[in-house]
């Protein structure tokens, strides 16, 4: 790959990362805006946060060499995605479902975009060569950090 490649790409990259960035920011205003005090398991999503975090450890291993670090970071985002089911079903059980008013929409809106990103993520970290690894795994970090700012905002400040 030239230089000159390599800087397209990288530029790319930044572009897609502010998008990214602004479209969640621009969601969790939504939320803020509309939220209201829901059954929401601080302990479900506490858990959900501490793989997530768990997988950055795990990626930036990955990142350095160790490729079953990979595996492990798929397998601890899979868990995420599993702890966030779970969550919808404990809110769909409550009545709280996206038609049913504004917190349900911004709610499921928010989390769902967050776990369609998750999922391509972990397509792409689980695709890529080790070469384009580190692109991924910025990709992963962004996502981490928005999740933490989520868990703030849905389940410590309501």
């Amino acid at each position: 790959m030239t230089s000159r490649m390599t800087n397209r790409a990288q530029l790319g990259m930044k572009i897609f990362l502010i998008a990214d960035a602004v479209l969640f920011f621009l969601l969790i205003l939504a939320f803020l805006m509309f939220r209201r005090t829901a059954n929401m398991s601080l302990t479900a999503g506490s858990l959900d946060t501490a793989l997530l975090l768990i997988s950055v450890i795990a990626m930036w291993r990955a990142v350095s060499g160790a490729r079953r670090w990979v595996v492990i970071t798929i397998l601890l985002g899979a868990a995420f995605l599993i702890g966030q089911a779970h969550e919808y079903l404990n809110l769909v059980r409550d009545s709280a479902t996206i038609t049913h008013g504004l917190f349900g929409t911004a709610y499921f809106t928010l989390t769902a975009v967050h776990a369609l990103h998750v999922i391509a993520a972990l397509v792409a970290i689980g695709l890529v060569p080790h070469s384009a690894l580190p692109a991924a795994a910025i990709f992963w970090y962004l996502l981490a950090a928005v999740w933490l700012a989520v868990f703030i905002v849905v389940y410590l400040a309501p």
